[in-house]
């Protein structure tokens, strides 16, 4: 299996009107703690219905005897917004540290969380790299979002999400060219952070 997508929770901090699911959005008192107990306890069901491996083989690379090289494969993690604070101690951390136990003996698993990237903090990333997470994924940064409207303020929130991680160690991906682009260019812009064992690397890449 080379990728998997996984929606944990349905809670945001957010409501965006391009948003192709309505049950990503704010919820409050009662209604939040029903949504994040939903995800909280289907978590560990859903982990354990994973597949045993987290592998794939790589027909485009191939080893001397002709044969693909098996490659570790991902598991995206994502929301609603993954790493409010109603769910990171209750379920973000916990299936990061759930997904890196089932898979180490295996084949291991690349873990990436997907993010808004407005509540990250020093502290969240820290958090998030010693549990082993590869890429940290900040998509969308253009004039749909509340708060970034203009080229002015997308380029400002890339610099400091850039900060952010080259503050714990990442830096550009190998391959991966870091672009000055005009407003029109920001618009579409995607920010990705990634964390390797020994190698932490940051990149941008745009969305097409």
């Amino acid at each position: 299996m080379e990728s998997i997508y996984y929606v944990a929770a349905w809670a945001c901090h957010r409501r965006c009107r391009h948003c192709y699911e309505d049950r990503f959005r704010p919820y409050a008192r009662g209604e939040l703690e029903s949504v994040v107990r939903e995800a909280t306890e289907n978590m560990p069901r859903i982990v354990d219905h994973l597949p045993e491996r987290m592998t794939y083989l790589d027909r485009g690379d191939l080893r001397a005897d002709g044969s693909p090289t098996e490659k570790q494969g991902r598991i995206i993690l994502s929301g609603g917004e993954f790493l409010l604070e109603a769910l990171r101690e209750r379920l973000s951390y916990p299936l990061v540290e759930r997904l890196a136990a089932r898979y180490r003996g295996a084949g291991g698993v690349k873990i990436a969380v997907q993010t808004t990237g407005d509540i990250l903090t020093d502290e969240i990333v820290a958090a998030l790299l010693q549990r082993g997470v590869y890429m940290i994924s900040v998509a969308s940064i253009d004039d749909f979002h509340v708060g970034l409207e203009g080229a002015d303020k997308q380029r400002a929130f890339v610099e400091e999400l850039t900060g952010l991680f080259e503050r714990h160690g990442m830096r550009e991906a190998t391959g991966f060219e870091l672009l000055r682009r005009t407003a029109r260019q920001l618009d579409r812009q995607a920010l990705a952070a990634r964390a390797r064992v020994g190698e932490r690397s940051v990149h941008r890449d745009a969305r097409r």
